[in-house]
């Protein structure tokens, strides 16, 4: 089941058994639980009432130590166990028997949850499986487009701003939310939500805050060096490098850069040539749709065969640093005075 079948239930009064929660989202997950607590739990005796075990030693006699006392003053004891160990690694001894029966009995006066956090979701043990068929279990996953707009807007809203649909887009895209691997979450989304919101000007979020905010610092100086490279601008150019070089190791990671974004380049003027727009060619290759267009609009004022001359240049710098043929600084700024 779902964070939605999660909301339903909570809301139709249908939590019942040992609940047990998993997925991609902890930030949904610590959402669950807060629900819970701020319903069954007096808010003056949460300390008491709201016990958090440790996973890397929790016995089941603590569990049953902990729902078997009935609160005075709350409608239930919440007990909460993070990252319990024989669910995510077989390399620990436990009796499975006890386990599987103490989940499956019923809990009249507390509520019981296991939460497995992202990083643990795929180590889920054969046993862990096992647990999951005894108790209520609910999969926090990635929201969808709709909904992910919608917590956008809330937020944006409850801080007493206002965004567009435009600036909206501009966020998830740069976020790299749906991007396939991605290991962008909810929980960094409403740090970078906070600081769009303090950063902006009047009660409307400007895109250029969002883009200013969520664009990282080694993707700004790889955007500029494009930029200067593609109209010839060696002096600034060169800048650029020296700043680059300056910071330890930066070189590599830079190069590292510059080769996706000549690559996203190539692709770019390819795809363009069969006449996709900019979003359908970003959806295409998967890229974010603002580093798409950056590069779209840096590879009009090259051809493909420049394009890919640069590409193996820089292909063969990273085969010569990593060799040990040429230092990468110097390797770095004989690519800048060679474009």
């Amino acid at each position: 089941m779902s964070y939605k079948d999660f909301d339903k239930d909570f809301n139709n009064d249908m939590i019942v058994g040992t609940l047990f929660f998993y997925g991609s989202e902890d930030y949904l997950m610590e959402w669950a639980i807060k629900s819970l607590v701020e319903k069954y739990v007096s808010e003056e005796f949460r300390e008491v009432d709201v016990l958090h075990l440790d996973g890397e030693t929790c016995g089941a006699e603590d569990i049953i130590k902990s729902t078997e006392t009935y609160s005075m003053f709350s409608e239930k004891r919440i007990v909460i166990i993070k990252n319990f160990l024989p669910l995510i690694t077989g390399n620990v001894a436990y009796n499975e028997e006890i386990w599987l029966k103490l989940v499956s009995s019923k809990q009249d006066s507390a509520i019981v949850i296991f939460v497995i956090e992202s990083k643990f979701t795929d180590k889920i043990t054969a046993f862990g499986r096992k647990l999951m068929k005894k108790c209520s279990v609910y999969e926090f996953s990635k929201l969808d487009k709709a909904t992910l707009k919608a917590f956008i807007t809330k937020r944006i809203r409850a801080e007493g701003k206002v965004i567009g649909r435009r600036e909206i887009d501009e966020i998830i895209d740069l976020s790299g939310y749906f991007y396939k691997d991605s290991i962008y979450s909810l929980n960094q989304l409403v740090s970078d939500l906070f600081k769009i919101v303090k950063t902006s000007q009047g009660d409307r979020i400007d895109i250029e805050v969002i883009e200013d905010l969520m664009t990282g610092e080694e993707d700004k100086f790889v955007f500029s060096l494009v930029d200067a490279l593609m109209i010839g601008n060696k002096n600034k150019a060169m800048d650029l490098a020296e700043t680059i070089i300056k910071e330890e190791d930066s070189a590599m990671a830079v190069v590292a850069l510059l080769t996706k974004q000549f690559e996203i380049m190539y692709d770019a003027l390819e795809l363009s040539e069969e006449g996709y727009s900019i979003s359908k060619m970003a959806k295409i290759t998967e890229i974010n749709e603002f580093r798409f267009k950056k590069a779209y609009q840096s590879a009009m004022l090259y051809s493909k065969k420049k394009i890919r001359n640069l590409l193996t240049h820089l292909y063969n710098i990273d085969r010569d640093i990593k060799s040990g043929n040429i230092d990468k600084n110097l390797a770095f700024e004989l690519f800048v005075v060679s474009c």
